[in-house]
């Protein structure tokens, strides 16, 4: 891992690399490469250097472990996705939290928002299973730290 835990300050979170003390930010995320850009952004200074690591080895709780980093893979994912065609048209968004689990494991959990409606079909409802299956286990491929749980769920008016 490219990061110090002894670089933590009450200024948030910091990270060490090569040298280089700085709060961790999130660059990129790609899926396809099972891999994570980072760089660290030093006070008063441009960024600095930029490391890849695996998203394997995105530890929870670790500098690299943010929002902003889950909603970036949860987003490559869904544009890889949509690229070879698997996006279905009734997915109108979807919602990215971390929490733990009822066991208290570390969690990611993608809901995926549909149009409300009165009432389902059952070949609807099918496909939704479907296609959380394909997300929770392209998610699962990944090897990732937090264990992965998809959900359905109703995307709210905007008022």
């Amino acid at each position: 891992m490219a990061t110090n835990r002894a670089a933590i300050s009450e200024r948030g979170l910091q990270a060490a690399v090569q040298g280089h003390h700085g709060n961790l930010e999130v660059v990129r995320v790609d899926t396809t490469r099972w891999e994570a850009t980072f760089r660290v952004r030093a006070a008063g200074r441009v960024f600095g250097p930029e490391f890849t690591t695996r998203l394997s080895m995105v530890r929870p709780l670790s500098e690299e472990d943010t929002d902003k980093f889950w909603k970036m893979l949860v987003d490559d994912l869904m544009r890889a996705l949509k690229e070879e065609g698997s996006l279905p048209s009734f997915v109108k968004g979807y919602e990215v939290t971390t929490g733990e689990d009822s066991t208290g494991d570390p969690a990611l959990y993608v809901t995926i928002l549909v149009s409300p409606e009165r009432q389902y079909s059952k070949a609807t409802v099918s496909s939704w299973n479907i296609f959380s299956s394909l997300v929770h286990d392209r998610l699962m491929g990944l090897r990732l730290q937090r264990y992965p749980y998809v959900r359905i769920g109703e995307k709210r008016r905007s008022r």
